[in-house]
This record gives C-alpha cells, sequence and structure tokens, in this order.
C-alpha cells in the first residue's frame, strides 16, 4: 500500500493522479445534480436542427441536444479534432477524457511500478519520467478507442435520424377553411405526425381533408404557405 501511495503522489504518475481527482470529483458532483452534464461537453461532433433541411423554419420533430453525438452530423474546429480522425468521434468529450486520463495514469503507473524506478536518479530518470508521461497519453488514445467502441456505436442508434425537409411536402388539412391568417394542417414525419400552420393567398379555396404542397416558409408567421397539388405539379 505504501508502495503504490508512494507512485500515485510522484512524478510522473502524480501528474494524471490531480487529473484523474478532477474527473471522479466531476462525476461525483453530476451525480449528486451540483453539476449540469453540459459543463464540458463541448462535443466532437453536433448534431443540432436548427430548421428543415433547407433552412427553412424552426425544427419539426425530433432535435438533437448538445449531448447527442454523431460523427454525420456538423463538426466543428476545436483542439479535439485530431481526437476524432483518431476514433473518439462522436461520443461527449466528458466520457472520452475520463476514460483518456484514466487509461494514461493506469499506464503511467504500471511504467513507474516495473520499469522507471529501476533507473538511477538525475537528469536520465526525469528525462524518463517526461517520455513515459507523454507515451502513456499517446498509447491511451488507442486504447480508450478500443474501450469506447461499444459506446459509440449505441449512441449512433439511439440517435434519432434526422427531419426531412418539409418544402415539398405533402400535408393533409385539419382545420375547416384555410386563409391569409389561419389554417392548420398534418404531415406525416415517420412518427407521431406533424401539426403546421398553414396560409393561402388564394381565399377559402381548401376545406379539410384536402392535400396540399408546402412551398414556402413564412417566418414573420411561422406558417407555411401552401398551393394544391395541381398547382404544384403545374397542371
Amino acid at each position: 500500500m505504501i508502495e503504490f501511495l508512494q507512485i500515485v503522489f510522484s512524478f510522473p504518475t502524480a501528474f494524471y493522479s490531480v487529473l484523474l481527482g478532477v474527473v471522479v470529483g466531476y462525476w461525483l458532483l453530476s451525480a449528486l445534480g451540483l453539476v449540469g452534464m453540459d459543463v464540458a461537453d463541448g462535443l466532437f461532433g453536433h448534431g443540432h436542427f436548427g430548421g428543415d433541411a433547407h433552412g427553412h423554419g424552426p425544427a419539426h420533430g425530433h432535435t438533437l441536444g448538445d449531448q447527442s453525438l454523431a460523427d454525420g452530423a456538423h463538426h466543428h474546429q476545436s483542439v479535439f479534432d485530431p481526437l476524432m480522425r483518431l476514433g473518439l468521434g462522436g461520443i461527449p468529450v466528458t466520457v472520452v477524457l475520463s476514460v483518456l486520463v484514466a487509461t494514461a495514469w493506469a499506464l503511467t503507473y504500471l511504467a513507474d511500478l516495473y520499469l522507471l524506478r529501476l533507473l538511477p536518479g538525475g537528469s536520465l530518470r526525469f528525462i524518463a519520467d517526461l517520455v513515459a508521461l507523454v507515451v502513456a497519453f499517446v498509447l491511451a488514445i488507442p486504447v480508450a478507442a478500443f474501450a469506447l467502441r461499444p459506446v459509440r456505436r449505441l449512441l449512433r442508434k439511439m440517435q434519432p435520424e434526422p427531419p426531412r425537409p418539409l418544402l415539398g411536402q405533402t400535408a393533409v388539412i385539419r382545420s375547416p377553411a384555410v386563409t391569409r391568417v389561419t389554417g392548420t394542417a398534418a404531415i406525416e414525419d415517420g412518427g407521431a405526425g406533424l401539426i403546421l400552420q398553414i396560409r393561402d393567398e388564394g381565399g377559402e379555396r381548401f376545406k379539410r381533408g384536402d392535400r396540399v404542397v408546402l412551398i414556402e416558409y413564412l417566418a414573420d408567421q411561422n406558417a407555411y404557405r401552401v398551393v394544391s397539388e395541381d398547382e404544384f405539379r403545374g397542371a
């Protein structure tokens, strides 16, 4: 036990011991609800859906929050990009850093226990300690990538599919009529369906049950301008 503590609190293992203490403290505070899970989660890959695929209107349907990741989502440039290319993309930063720190700590501890303690003191030992510190982190990356592979697959399975573009989609009118200021329609999105506000400049020519096509998003009304299917096809 004494030897264990000596290694843990001596350089180079002590460097990762401090980081490991920070990681453990973070997860304890998160478990107690004292720290939000998104405090350190600038993600490797973002999956925000701020609107439909054409960039019009609010996101109707499922959205992917800041805690969710996917390699096919919009990536941002960050200091973590090299880790993404090495197979750690698609996982929350806090999880990746936690595994990286724990792995690097374990590798440094083993290197100190079985190799570094055999070296004489002085500059040679100090240089060897620095090398072990760097090598442990480098080796921790592929180890973490392998260990987190099942987590990555699970997160990708849990990620909802992006919403389909709304413009050009066919909807079924739900309101008794559609005018310039009022009207609703339903559109199938592969789930529970969407209820949208719709508008028509041509007067009360549509009734409940008619099929219309969404052709324009009216941002000031948070609604969609519609035309009949025949008009849309140019009939």
